[in-house]
Formats: structure tokens, sequence, C-alpha cells
């Protein structure tokens, strides 16, 4: 917390808080209100990397292309990737709220993959919140960042290996237009978090709580003056939080820098997130759930963020 910091780290706030307002004054333009979805499922069986690979190798027969990026994306802007549990997760293009056909073509095509994944490759996958049991299954995706979670949470005796490969979630965004929209969709989404409909289930929940405190909880806020205000809470909890190489928060980093501090604030797991890709505000408590659960949640969320942006 900020009480604990010493100058150095004050001054290392006011920085980084200046230049990322700046940086978003720079990138947030005006325009019609979008909003988008991650949607996670989880493998009904324990997953290895060799499966999980030969599962990529399909992707392009299952209508999804290699971008330039790695990343593989449908006709319809429909992404796909993989987490280290060998979880599915899907990812949206921007939707209009208005535009129903658009979003339910989605989960539709969304049902129609993992169907053919089941059939073709046995994998069938879940849209559940938690399955126990897996903090000891193979780490399926061999990226240095998921490696060092892995060993991070493995030597703090936590529940974050669980979380990793256990856990599914849908995770819900909103394009920032302007900076006055950023203290609104905060406060609307710290309240969403704890809303039945969107709020984690007990056994997430305890999972995250088990996690990593300084990579998990949402900051303590008081009163946000403006955007500013909650731009600076935002940065000092992120440099506070654990860099994941060295385990030392990452104001205690002897060689850092800007950009490097934009990708582990980004990184971070935090019930709501501020990403600077779009940029967008996140919500990320609500379970993974059936499709016909995610349509009546998704249109409440949409109904929620034009009260609170339009009106």
């Amino acid at each position: 917390m900020v009480e604990s910091y010493h100058p150095a780290m004050l001054d290392l706030e006011k920085v980084y808080t200046k230049k990322l307002f700046e940086r978003l004054s720079r990138v947030l333009v005006p325009g019609p209100l979008t909003y988008g979805f991650e949607y996670e499922f989880l493998p009904s069986a324990k997953m290895n990397s060799e499966k999980v690979a030969e599962l990529i190798a399909a992707l392009p027969q299952l209508g999804f292309k290699r971008q330039v990026d790695g990343t593989f994306k449908s006709l319809d802007g429909l992404d796909v990737t993989f987490e280290p549990g060998g979880q599915l997760e899907y990812g949206s293009p921007p939707l209009f709220g208005a535009d129903e056909e658009g979003f339910v073509n989605l989960l539709d095509h969304i049902a129609v993959t993992n169907r053919t994944i089941e059939e073709l490759y046995g994998v069938k996958y879940l849209a559940l919140d938690y399955r126990s049991g897996r903090a000891s299954a193979p780490l399926c995706i061999d990226g240095q960042r998921y490696k060092d979670m892995h060993s991070m949470f493995t030597d703090n005796g936590g529940r974050g290996r669980e979380m990793m490969k256990g856990t599914a979630s849908i995770q819900l965004h909103v394009r920032i237009r302007s900076l006055s929209e950023i203290v609104p969709l905060f406060l609307l989404f710290e309240k969403l978090s704890k809303d039945p409909d969107f709020a984690m289930s007990a056994s997430r929940r305890a999972i995250w709580d088990d996690t990593e405190p300084s990579r998990c909880k949402l900051p303590k806020i008081g009163n946000l003056e403006n955007e500013k205000v909650l731009l600076a809470n935002l940065v000092r909890h992120a440099l506070g939080a654990l860099d994941l190489s060295q385990r030392i928060p990452f104001a205690d980093l002897k060689e850092k820098s800007f950009a490097e501090f934009l990708v582990h604030l980004t990184t971070i797991f935090t019930d709501v997130r501020l990403n600077l890709k779009g940029p967008t505000f996140e919500l990320r408590t609500m379970d993974s759930l059936p499709a016909k659960d995610f349509i009546k949640r998704w249109r409440r969320f949409v109904i929620e963020v034009e009260k609170t942006l339009l009106n």
C-alpha cells in the first residue's frame, strides 16, 4: 500500500500516472459504444501440452486463420486461444449493444466449434467455473510468463495453480471513449463484481483470495475526485504487485521501463482491470456458464453500462 512506499516509489507513481494519463489522452477516440467478451471453457479431463498442440494445429481446419501476431481468428472476428490448463478461450470482436443477432451468432459459432472439437479430437469443453484436482495437472502452455507464474504459485503455497488450470470465466469489457468515462465505468464494474449475476462463485473466489494478494486484490480506493485520482490508484496498486519473474514489487525492480509497466498493468488478475488494448475496462469476475445464461447477463450488462454512460 502507499503508506509503505518510500519517496522514490511515490515519485515513480507520479511519473507513471502522468505518462498513463498522457497515453490514454492520445489513444482514446470518440465514437459509438462497443462491447466485447472473452468466454472460457474447461476441458472435462486433464490436458497435456501435446493434446493442446494438436488442437492448435487443427485450428485452421476449424476456420481460424493464423494472424501475423500468431493468434487465430475467424472471418466473423472471433479469436481463440488456449490457457495453461488447456482451457479454450474465445474472444469476440467489438460489438454494438443493440447487435443481438451478431452476439448470438458468435455464441452459435462457439458451440459448433466446441462440438466439432469433441467429435474429431475427443475433448469435451464445459462452460463451468471450476474443476477440482487440477493444481498438479500439466502446464499446457510453454510461454515464459506462464512458467514464471506457475513456479511462483508452486512456491508460495497458495491456490494459484488451481486458478491457472482449474477455473474458467467470462470477461466482459467496454471500450473507453474518453477519460471522463473511466471513473463511472470503474465504479460500475466494481459494483457489478459483487452482484450475484456477475460475482465469482464461492469456489472461484476462495481460489482467487489464496492466489497472490498483490496481483489479485482490487486497490482500496476512496473518493474518486477525477480520472487522475483513479489512474494514480491503479498505478500504485500495480507498482506494488509482484513481478512474475523476480517476485518483488514492480516498483523495486532495478531495471524497468514504462513500456514494461504497461504490460505488467494488463497482466494482473484484479476483478476490474484497465486494458490498454482498446483501451477497455474489463469486468473479470463472472463465472463461465452455459450460453443461455450468458445471454441474460450480457443483456443486463449492456443495459447497466448504457444507463451509466448514456443517460
